[in-house]
C-alpha cells in the first residue's frame, strides 16, 4: 500500500438532453499516466491475465455481461472469467484478485454504473461494478442499447482504461468507452456509429497499458490458477471510484469528491 490518498470521481454533467460537461480523474501522486490509462491504474502482470469476473448481477443483465466479458477477452494480453458471484448485490463488495459485477437498485445516485478499484500503488488488487437498476427500469435507459454499452464501459474501466470521450453530444466514435445520449447510432442525434461495443482502438489503448509487464501478478490473475479467491488474506487497500453518468432533463452542475484513507474499510 502507498500513503497518498486518491481521488473518487463523480463525473458530472450539465443535466440537459443536448448539453454535457466532463471532468477528468485527478492524478495520485508518483503514478506514471498513460493518455489511455485510468490515473495510471492497471492490473500488475509477469504474464497473461485470466481475471475472474463474478456474477451477482439479476438474470436480466446475463446477455449484457456475457457479450462485453467475450468481448474484452478478445485482447491478447486479458482474458475475463466468468464465475459465480462471490458478495452481495446490495453491498457488493471487493474480493482481493477479482472483479465483482452487482446490480440493484441503488437510488437517485444520478448514475448508471460506478466502477471502484481497489489498488497499491497504481495496481488494481480488486474491482466493483455497481449497475444501477434504479434508471434501467426507466423507459429512457432501459434499452439493450443502453445496457450494453454501460455493461462494456464499466468492465473496461475495471481494467484501468480511461473514456475514449465523456461528451454526450458530439458523433459516436463507435465504441462503448464513448459517452453518448444515442448508443444505437440511431436517432439522428449523434451520428450513426453504435458505441455499444469495445472497438479497435480500445484494444490499442489497452494493449499500449499492458506491453510493459511488472515484476508480480496476484496468483488468482493467471491462466489455468483456480481458487477460492475469497479465502485469500491480504490488507485491504483504498478504493478509487468512477461512475457513468446519466444524462438528464433540468438543472446544471458538476460534482467531484475525494476519498481519503481509511485505515480500514469494509
Amino acid at each position: 500500500m502507498t500513503s497518498f490518498s486518491k481521488a473518487a470521481v463523480r463525473r458530472g454533467m450539465p443535466l440537459l438532453a443536448l448539453a454535457a460537461a466532463a471532468i477528468g480523474a485527478l492524478s495520485p501522486a508518483h503514478a506514471t499516466l498513460l493518455p489511455q490509462s485510468w490515473n495510471g491504474y492497471h492490473w500488475a502482470h509477469t504474464g497473461n491475465l485470466a481475471i475472474m469476473i463474478g456474477n451477482n448481477a439479476s438474470a436480466t443483465w446475463a446477455p449484457y455481461l456475457a457479450a462485453a466479458e467475450a468481448k474484452w477477452s478478445t485482447d491478447k494480453y486479458i482474458d475475463y472469467i466468468p464465475t459465480a458471484g462471490m458478495t452481495s448485490a446490495s453491498s457488493c463488495g471487493g474480493v482481493y484478485g477479482t472483479v465483482q459485477v452487482c446490480s440493484g437498485n441503488y437510488g437517485a445516485t444520478g448514475w448508471l454504473g460506478y466502477t471502484q478499484v481497489w489498488t497499491a500503488g497504481t495496481q488494481i488488487t480488486q474491482a466493483t461494478i455497481k449497475l444501477n437498476d434504479y434508471y434501467f427500469s426507466q423507459a429512457r435507459y432501459n434499452t439493450a442499447a443502453f445496457r450494453q454499452q454501460v455493461a462494456c464501459q464499466e468492465m473496461g474501466n475495471a481494467l484501468g482504461l480511461q473514456d475514449l470521450d465523456r461528451i454526450y453530444t458530439n458523433l459516436n466514435a463507435g465504441t462503448c468507452m464513448d459517452y453518448t445520449n444515442d448508443p444505437t447510432g440511431t436517432k439522428g442525434t449523434n451520428g450513426t456509429l453504435a458505441n455499444t461495443t469495445a472497438s479497435a482502438t480500445d484494444f490499442s489503448r489497452l494493449d499500449a497499458i499492458y506491453a510493459v509487464k511488472d515484476s508480480t501478478q496476484i496468483i488468482f490473475t493467471k491462466p489455468r490458477v483456480s481458487g477460492n479467491a475469497q479465502a485469500v488474506a491480504a490488507a485491504v487497500p483504498e478504493p478509487a471510484s468512477w461512475m457513468t453518468m446519466i444524462a438528464g432533463f433540468l438543472g446544471l452542475g458538476l460534482s467531484l469528491r475525494r476519498s481519503r484513507k481509511a485505515a480500514v474499510r469494509a
